[in-house]
């Protein structure tokens, strides 16, 4: 069996008005516009690191920004890391972690973790974009190609896939430029329930 085609649209009163015959129409209406709710609909998170932050004492730098709590079963689509304001050495590196239960361990969410060097520039950003958690049918044009002096990070599918109900996730600062400023990540995750 294939998804069907992902397709925001509306049905029409004339479909669903008194009398009005169900049609293969309707059907085909409503249920490209679920599947299309089910490609495209996610929540986010943000971790922000404000301000120059290279002035941590040592890293890495547990817990940035607090820690976040899911709800309900969860996947993991993509993360984006990003920085402002370039510094002027070294590579802005983070790890997303997630812990099923209180007092449980931290385990990384990333095979390769995202980072930025300073040569990248101001205002950069890079995404571990993976379609397959997304559908068969989401094939974004073109295709989503890292900055240079970037690199891109890597999901790790076997954490990222089933992300238990209650579970925390948090950001941690491995690495920062030397001058570096307002840096942040952004995770994109759906419901699985």
């Amino acid at each position: 069996m294939a998804d069907i085609v992902p397709v925001l649209n509306n049905p029409q009163v004339e479909s669903v008005e008194f009398n009005a015959a169900v049609s293969e129409n309707m059907l085909q209406t409503i249920a490209g516009a679920q599947t299309f709710l089910n490609y495209f609909s996610y929540f986010q998170k943000r971790f922000d690191i404000n301000g120059l932050y290279s002035l941590a004492p040592s890293f890495p730098q547990y817990g940035v920004d607090g820690i976040s709590v899911f709800e309900f079963n969860a996947q993991i689509i993509d993360v984006w890391l990003f920085n402002q304001i370039a510094g002027s050495s070294g590579s802005t590196t983070v790890d997303i972690q997630v812990m099923a239960s209180p007092g449980g361990s931290w385990t990384s969410i990333f095979t390769t973790q995202p980072s930025i060097s300073w040569q990248a520039g101001n205002d950069v950003w890079v995404g571990s974009v993976n379609p397959s958690l997304i559908g068969s049918l989401y094939n974004p044009l073109p295709a989503y190609s890292p900055p240079i002096n970037t690199t891109a990070a890597v999901l790790d599918s076997t954490i990222t896939n089933a992300i238990p109900a209650w579970a925390a996730m948090r950001c941690v600062l491995n690495g920062a430029q030397v001058g570096g400023q307002n840096a942040g990540v952004i995770v994109h995750f759906r419901n699985t329930n």
